[in-house]
């Protein structure tokens, strides 16, 4: 039988004593390699930091190698990290101008996008640069409240470089929406827009804008967002544009398709109809800022009144219009489309023929010309419908078929024209159908 052998009581403290050791020494070699990992990262750093520096700078150098101080824990919240790589991107984009001013080819959208990442990557570092003061023994410097007293290292540059770039991301913006980067370009003019006001660049941050100013970048600021698709974007851009006093008709074109658009997208019932008064409230300050004429505003407001039955103020606002402008054959159109909504015939077919005598060849004027007359001969066929046939058959002969027929030119007119092509091409099927016109309802269903 064999016996195991067991230790005596000095070889187990012996033994104790040597794992002690054993884990002693592994643990003192894991914080070793972790400082030297630190101690690696935050010498990185400063390597990388002397690269993107001096007259041989090598910027795409120094950005790949400073990739990985970027995620490691050890440098991700140190300030000197970020700031390093805010001079990189800065320094690059101070490098591509240098060479576009001797005529040196230079990416605009490089250009962009170096100032994009050099703002963000300094606002990144602002709230990490803090130090605390020591006095010579190590201990921490108080304030007169108790708190520690707090140094920044980097702040000071980079606030000064950020302000000295200001101008700079007006370029920006048109770089980046030259290369059709419109998130880019909104977010250039961004930047620009809100520099001044940025509470982290303190004294040094730039003067306050012109309105004038304002108004144009935020214009140009709200069709990069609607190209990027931000339409709240968008829509809150063009207002501050308008509150800064900018007034040229294109801004009320935009907001009021912007507006649109957003409305066509909702789902929600209460969204969309907030979005509908939105491009109301465009056409109503685009109406007013030109005059009170402007067909296309007019158009809106008038079918937004007529939505919510408010008629009477809709024909004050055209007959207002037509007072300033008398010799506006869409005013006329729009008035005589009005009347037709509320089923006066004989009063939509006056104004509408005084829109196609001012203008003979406005395609709107006879498409609804030929609609009107087309109507009427309608409404009189369905109040004739239940007559005896001999009376329906000499009603059709003598009122009826004679208002077909005298709308079939002004549809035919309509017929040539891209925008009345369609609803004109309807009109004549549906009319020549009904006066056994075989020759021209080929012609027409052949289109």
């Amino acid at each position: 039988m064999v016996r195991a052998i067991l230790p005596n009581e000095n070889q187990k403290s012996t033994n104790n004593h040597t794992s002690l050791n054993m884990k002693k020494l592994s643990i003192l070699g894991l914080c070793l390699v972790a400082a030297l990992s630190a101690s690696a990262q935050k010498s990185l750093v400063k390597e990388v930091e002397g690269k993107a520096k001096g007259f041989n700078a090598d910027f795409a150098a120094a950005r790949d190698m400073l990739k990985p101080a970027m995620t490691n824990p050890e440098t991700a919240n140190d300030a000197q990290t970020w700031y390093v790589a805010g001079t990189i991107e800065y320094g690059d984009y101070d490098n591509l101008l240098g060479k576009k001013a001797v005529g040196q080819n230079a990416d605009g959208q490089i250009m962009g996008n170096d100032l994009l990442l050099g703002y963000d990557y300094f606002m990144k570092a602002l709230p990490l640069d803090s130090i605390v003061e020591t006095d010579k023994t190590g201990a921490p410097k108080l304030n007169k409240d108790g708190s520690k007293k707090i140094k920044t290292k980097y702040s000071k540059y980079m606030v000064k470089k950020m302000a000295a770039h200001h101008q700079d991301y007006v370029s920006a913006g048109q770089y980046l929406w030259d290369a059709k980067d419109f998130d880019g370009a909104y977010r250039a003019w961004d930047i620009y827009l809100n520099m001044p006001s940025n509470k982290m660049l303190g004294n040094d941050a730039p003067a306050a804008l012109p309105d004038s100013v304002s108004a144009e970048i935020s214009y140009f600021q709200a069709l990069a967002a609607w190209q990027a698709e931000k339409l709240d974007a968008a829509l809150n851009a063009f207002d501050y544009a308008l509150s800064k006093g900018y007034n040229k008709s294109d801004l009320y074109d935009y907001a009021v398709s912007v507006a649109a658009q957003k409305a066509a997208a909702e789902t929600d019932s209460v969204a969309q109809e907030k979005a509908n008064r939105k491009v109301v409230y465009y056409a109503d300050l685009g109406n007013k800022a030109c005059g009170d004429t402007t067909v296309k505003y007019l158009n809106i407001i008038i079918n937004d009144k007529i939505n919510n039955r408010k008629y009477d103020e809709a024909k004050e606002l055209l007959e207002k219009a037509i007072s300033v402008s008398p010799n506006n054959a869409e005013l006329y159109d729009v008035l005589g489309i009005l009347y037709q909504s509320q089923n006066e015939l004989d009063k939509a077919q006056e104004y509408l023929t005084k829109a196609v005598t001012i203008d003979p060849t406005f395609p709107k004027g006879q498409l609804d010309m030929g609609r009107v007359i087309y109507a009427q001969g309608a409404k009189i066929d369905e109040a004739s419908a239940t007559l005896p046939n001999a009376e329906y058959a000499k009603i059709r002969k003598e009122k009826v078929d004679p208002l077909l027929r005298e709308s079939i030119p002004y549809l035919e007119n309509a017929l040539k024209n891209e925008s009345t092509e369609q609803e004109a091409r309807r009109l004549l099927r549906s009319i020549y159908y009904s006066l056994e016109d075989e020759a021209n309802l080929k012609r027409i269903e052949s289109m």
